[in-house]
């Protein structure tokens, strides 16, 4: 089956709530994608942050079994899409796998900003601009 990688720096706030929106949503049987995500500045292993876990689970969610990992080579390669949080992703992606550039792009035209550190107010805003985007992502994937 084929996957669509959000992608972010850490893997431990915006790429997991993506992710698990869209599984959330229905995105899988929906648009016959596999959901996945990964980090671009990260270890493998971590746990997905405290507040995002609290904020994903509050839009339906569930990230506790969430561990981060590196976008490698093979995952880009083999991925359908990937997604980005950021602009600044998006050309480091570019940058880096030339040969992915026809299947990367930005969640939202806006970048969500990453809450990283900051309190669960500041998660909620960011689960939110998340889930409008994967939202809008399923719907234009099923179509």
């Amino acid at each position: 089956m084929d996957k669509i990688i959000f992608i972010c720096t850490g893997n431990t706030c915006r790429s997991p709530m993506a992710e698990g929106l869209f599984r959330a949503h229905g995105g899988e049987e929906k648009t016959g994608l596999t959901a996945a995500s990964a980090g671009l500045f990260t270890q493998d292993g971590m746990p997905a942050s405290e507040n995002a876990v609290t904020a994903a689970k509050e839009l339906g969610a569930d990230l506790l079994a969430h561990r981060s990992r590196m976008l490698t080579p093979e995952m880009a390669k083999n991925a359908r899409y990937l997604v980005c949080m950021t602009g600044a992703h998006y050309d480091r992606l570019c940058e880096q796998y030339p040969d992915c550039t026809d299947k990367v792009f930005t969640l939202t035209q806006r970048d969500i900003s990453d809450p990283f550190g900051g309190d669960l107010e500041t998660y909620r805003r960011a689960a939110a601009e998340i889930d409008a985007g994967v939202r809008s992502i399923i719907e234009r994937l099923s179509a």
